[in-house]
């Protein structure tokens, strides 16, 4: 799912002033080396480090450079010029740069660069389904989270994040904090667990099997996330390819060819095998370029959805299929769930949908799982995790099943609020507390 646009101006905005302040008092001593991380390969990640490549090129940056990977909104409000030309007096001097931390999404992300001279500096970067840049902050590094002493701080804490909040921590079968653990919620990518299930589950029928080809039509393609909506036509991956970069990387394109190999009611009779409290909330369970459609597409199509019954609903949903999708990246600027536009969930559906697939037992289910472990996130010394979360307007989830050879936890975070750059602005906070709760929980 894509970034809100709507924050281009205020980042855009922040970026001359902070991009003054970051070095133009940089002492002429070379900084401490500091120990570097990996940028994970996500499409956020891949587009900070190309900035981090130009900054480190030979030659100064250029306009050209710029205005090929900025939105134009972003333009509108700080020039390719003006980038440039700031980016060679401030920023450049102190290359090289070693990224020293590193937290986020698959659009939006903040890193923490290290140079040879002066302090290390925060990168915020949020791009579009394009990967063009609609936000790019350089800033002083921000202060340092104060990490939690007790689940107790730790569900305080999550109790003062923006909106509305589901929290489920739990330490085997104990839930040691549960925080309206019931309330269906807004799920984002989370819900591609559905479709990982409902794979591992013909798998395991011999319906399935993980090196079966699936070719990509023009029909076939979502939105972003992901890559394989770039991909030619007649583009082949196998199940596991595709399931891969579903989980790791948050493929929409890659989900929706699975749902289209599997069939809708296989999926939905894995939601209700996973244990959902309400599988009718997921039905009919609808792939990623159809909710692009019913969100953001012609209004007539969500009118006719709203009077049609199930039958009805599952015809409008094969005409929507049949034809290449309509919606633009562009198009995506409001949220949607509020008008119930996602796929949704409980805390504790969550929890259990991840415990199904561990009951699997399939190697292949668990080591797409844990391919990802969070961008950035520190999950201590757990040996294994699985891990799965999502980025819509206005929504910030997280999921993660933990285990080692004294047992297992279980970590589900929900945030969804009507203010979309409040939850954007949440997200450090987010996934901090997420790193407390999975130290907290052994």
């Amino acid at each position: 799912m894509t970034f809100a646009r709507r924050l281009a101006a205020a980042l855009s905005i922040a970026t001359i002033a902070a991009l003054t302040a970051c070095t133009s008092s940089a002492p002429d001593t070379p900084a401490t080396p500091a120990a570097s991380v990996e940028v994970p390969a996500t499409p956020v990640g891949e587009r900070l480090t190309w900035v981090i490549d130009v900054l480190e090129a030979e030659a100064d940056t250029t306009a050209g450079d710029w205005s090929r990977v900025l939105h134009e909104d972003f333009q509108q409000q700080v020039s390719a010029d003006d980038i440039a030309e700031l980016l060679n007096r401030q920023i450049r001097p102190a290359a090289p740069f070693t990224v020293t931390a590193y937290q986020g999404t698959e659009t939006q992300a903040v890193a923490t660069l290290a140079g040879t001279l002066g302090d290390p500096f925060d990168l915020s970067l949020a791009i579009d389904g394009n990967d063009r840049i609609t936000g790019m902050v350089f800033a002083p590094v921000a202060e340092p989270w104060e990490t939690s002493t007790s689940l107790d701080e730790v569900e305080q804490r999550l109790g003062d994040l923006p909106g509305e909040v589901s929290a489920l921590i739990r330490r085997g079968d104990d839930d040691v904090v549960a925080m309206d653990t019931e309330r269906a919620a807004p799920l984002a990518s989370i819900f591609k667990l559905y479709v990982l299930l409902a794979a591992a589950d013909a798998v395991a029928s011999g319906d399935l099997a993980w090196d079966e080809t699936l070719v990509l039509d023009d029909a076939d393609r979502s939105l972003p996330s992901g890559e394989l909506q770039n991909a030619p036509t007649g583009t082949e991956v196998s199940v596991r390819e595709a399931a891969s970069a579903m989980i790791r990387i948050s493929d929409n394109t890659a989900t929706d060819l699975l749902i289209e190999r599997l069939g809708r009611e296989r999926v939905e009779a894995a939601v209700a095998r996973s244990g959902h409290a309400d599988p009718a909330a997921l039905t009919p369970f609808l792939s990623t370029k159809e909710l692009f459609t019913l969100g953001w597409g012609d209004p007539a199509l969500r009118e006719e959805w709203a009077r049609a019954d199930d039958a009805a609903k599952r015809a409008l949903l094969d005409r929507i299929d049949a034809a290449p999708l309509a919606v633009g990246v562009t198009d995506v600027t409001t949220p949607v769930w509020q008008d119930g536009f996602d796929w949704f969930a409980s805390a504790t559906d969550i929890a259990a949908v991840h415990r199904a697939l561990q009951q699997t037992q399939d190697a292949e289910v668990l080591a797409i799982l844990s391919e990802n472990p969070g961008a950035g996130l520190d999950v201590g010394t757990w040996p294994y995790v699985g891990f799965k979360g999502g980025s819509s307007l206005g929504v910030l989830t997280g999921s993660w099943f933990v285990r080692d050879d004294e047992g297992e936890a279980t970590v589900v975070l929900l945030l969804s609020a009507d203010d979309a750059q409040a939850v954007t602005a949440a997200m450090g906070d987010f996934f901090h507390l997420a790193e407390d709760a999975l130290r907290l929980a052994r």
